[in-house]
Order: structure tokens, then C-alpha cells, then sequence
């Protein structure tokens, strides 16, 4: 018969970081009715919206709670910073075509202060 690994009791405390074992302990709590959400949310100091995606992510399987946000936050950022400078050269690019038709058509030359 294989043991069970005992879950650490989350304590009432606010933490700098959530860690799989304390969010696995706080949703088998709720589940086993030993604390009410709202409870759980006041005493260990989160959001019930936390809460609901953490019960979301161990009801897939516990490793799914081990999904590093913070990492998938930063490649957001950095995938819209790149689409912005892709966007800015687009509109760069299509400005100075406009100015190549209008000097064209207008028989104008630019200088370097234009």
C-alpha cells in the first residue's frame, strides 16, 4: 500500500510566494470542509479569483499549480514590445512612401531637414 504524502497546513500568513504545496493545502481544506473559501481568502490573504484559478489548475493536476505566471507575463511583454516596434516600422515605412509619391508628384526634393 503506498503512503500518502502529507500536504504542509498553510499558516495564517501572508506570503511573498505561493508554492504548489500551500495551494494544494489550502484547496484540499476547502474541499474537505474544514474552511470556506471567503475563510481561506481572509486568513491566508488572497483573492477568492486566486483561489478559484488555483482549484481550476489542481483539479488538471498538481503540476498544473506549478505554472510560473510571472515567466508567462514577461514573454507577453516581450512578444508585444516586439509587435510594436514591427507596427511603428510598418507606419515608418508607409510614411516615407507617401512622402516619396508626394515629392514625386509635387516634382519636390528632400533634404536632410526635411
Amino acid at each position: 500500500m503506498r503512503k500518502q504524502q502529507q500536504l504542509p497546513s498553510p499558516e495564517a500568513e501572508k506570503f511573498d510566494r505561493w508554492t504548489t504545496q500551500r495551494k494544494a493545502a489550502i484547496i484540499l481544506e476547502v474541499l474537505k470542509g474544514q474552511i470556506s473559501v471567503p475563510e481561506a481568502a481572509r486568513k491566508y490573504e488572497f483573492a477568492q479569483g486566486e483561489y478559484r484559478k488555483w482549484a481550476d489548475e489542481f483539479m488538471r493536476g498538481v503540476d498544473a499549480l506549478k505554472v510560473n505566471h510571472r515567466g508567462l507575463d514577461a514573454e507577453h511583454r516581450t512578444e508585444v514590445r516586439r509587435l510594436q516596434e514591427k507596427d511603428r516600422s510598418a507606419r515608418d515605412g508607409e510614411r516615407d512612401r507617401q512622402r516619396g509619391l508626394a515629392d514625386n508628384l509635387f516634382g519636390r526634393k528632400r533634404t536632410a531637414f526635411d
